[in-house]
């Protein structure tokens, strides 16, 4: 890699898949930023439980380099992400969360856990961005967008998770 910065996006193009310029408003690039911001979050969720607990780290870890994968996967056309993945998305969400939940929860808690929230819901954002290429006919794998519902739920599970074990109940939403 070569300095930071290269000036090719200038002019308000960049490269969506190589060898594809494109306008940084497509949809594709959208994709790419909700992906962006998501492991950023992540990233600050990391550092903020890390303060707390080493608990979530190699979790947390784990599922930022997923999100890299996810999204290499759709920039390249070679798929990075597997059943497996999904299954281990599975299984950190029953870890952090293994009861059923009974009504809608206030996003919150202490900054971990916010932090983590945040990510939830920027995911959920990088998948319907996901579900919108696929409808415009690009060539989506199905195990992406199942990915990223999973990731959503894990990253909520932990949340909740890190919230309790900081002493902060989440609170439930009434309508």
């Amino acid at each position: 890699m070569g300095k930071l910065y290269t000036r090719s996006g200038d002019d308000g193009y960049t490269y969506g898949k190589p060898g594809l310029r494109m306008p940084k408003s497509h949809p594709l690039i959208e994709f790419y930023g909700s992906l962006d911001e998501a492991n950023s979050m992540i990233g600050l969720a990391r550092s903020l439980l890390r303060s707390v607990t080493s608990d979530y780290e190699d979790d947390l870890r784990r599922i930022q380099r997923l999100v890299f994968r996810i999204g290499f996967s759709v920039t390249s056309g070679n798929l990075k992400v597997s059943d497996e993945d999904v299954r281990r998305l599975e299984e950190i969400t029953d870890k952090y969360y293994d009861k059923p939940l009974e009504g809608f929860i206030l996003p919150g808690g202490p900054p971990g856990a916010a932090a983590l929230h945040v990510a939830r819901a920027v995911v959920r954002r990088a998948e319907r961005r996901l579900v919108v290429l696929k409808l415009e006919g690009e060539n989506i794998n199905d195990i992406l967008v199942k990915a990223l519902n999973r990731l959503s739920d894990a990253l909520f599970a932990m949340a909740l998770n890190a919230s309790r074990k900081t002493g902060y109940e989440p609170e439930p939403a009434t309508f």
